[in-house]
């Protein structure tokens, strides 16, 4: 067993570390970076994610294998969103990169020293390179003490959300406190809020309708989650995303209906050909 372990770190570092395979995907974009596909650790790190995939009705989550749709449409939303402090941000796509997150964390000028060393680094050290969510399941998720979000689930709707994550911290002035209150009671609620209302604002401006409806139902249940995480886990956990389900499946057939009641009335109406009579010459 531990020479098994053995080699899937091996391969882990091997993947981190191997920056000179051609880029895959809708780029290349300089905030976007990929990882290089290594199967025996994204098969582990996709059947270790199973339990969350059931929980969230979701076989996309934590896939680690993003295709380049996903990846395109996070390129047009970074093209379309123009902050300082977001344009510095890093999107890493199925990637374990350890050195370049500590980089990152000692060169984010966006967040004060004292909480990038006093909450920063044993954030990035135990979430980034101790642990890291190419194997273990992280889920997707922002680091901003490195101005980074990790990516592995080929869902479109989440890497939006990981963006709004981003997004919403490059609008915020004093990043470092606003990252340090989350962890207080209810904080994290807010803040998943934020990116969520991004997300689906952002699909409402482009008016992506499938992939916004698509929203409701991935974005509500975990949103879920992290309501129900206040109860008595996991069972609460379970419960909030159960609730999340129905109240994002209810909102997706309102809107879809809305939709469909839109495209009716803008159709234009039926005009009846008129037959021509001799006796009408």
């Amino acid at each position: 067993m531990s020479r098994v372990l053995g080699v899937l770190l091996a391969g882990i570092l091997t993947v981190g570390c191997a920056t000179t395979t051609p880029y895959v995907g809708q780029g290349p974009h300089p905030q976007v970076t990929r990882g290089v596909p290594f199967p025996p650790i994204d098969f582990l790190g996709n059947v270790l994610s199973l339990p969350f995939k059931l929980v969230l009705w979701n076989w996309q989550f934590n896939s680690h294998s993003i295709s380049e749709e996903t990846e395109q449409v996070l390129t047009k939303y970074l093209e379309r969103r123009n902050l300082p402090a977001f344009e510095d941000a890093t999107f890493r796509l199925n990637q374990y990169s350890p050195l370049a997150d500590l980089r990152a964390l000692v060169h984010n000028k966006h967040t004060a020293w004292p909480y990038r060393i006093l909450l920063g680094f044993p954030v990035t050290l135990i979430g980034d390179v101790l642990l890291p969510g190419r194997v273990f399941p992280h889920g997707d998720y922002y680091n901003p003490f490195t101005n980074t979000a990790h990516l592995y689930s080929d869902d479109a709707t989440i890497a939006l959300h990981e963006a709004g994550h981003a997004y919403d911290f490059a609008e915020v002035p004093y990043k470092g406190t606003y990252a340090m209150v989350r962890v207080l009671p209810f904080v994290d609620l807010y803040q998943e809020y934020q990116a969520t209302d991004e997300a689906i604002d952002y699909l409402l401006e482009i008016r992506e309708r499938e992939m916004e409806l698509q929203a409701y139902k991935t974005l509500y249940p975990a949103y879920g989650t992290y309501v129900g995480g206040y109860l008595y886990a996991p069972i609460g956990t379970i419960a909030g995303a159960l609730i999340g389900h129905g109240i994002g499946r209810h909102k997706a057939t309102k809107r879809r209906v809305y939709y469909e009641k839109v495209d009716a009335a803008l159709q234009p109406l039926e005009v009846k050909p008129t037959v021509e009579r001799p006796g009408n010459r």
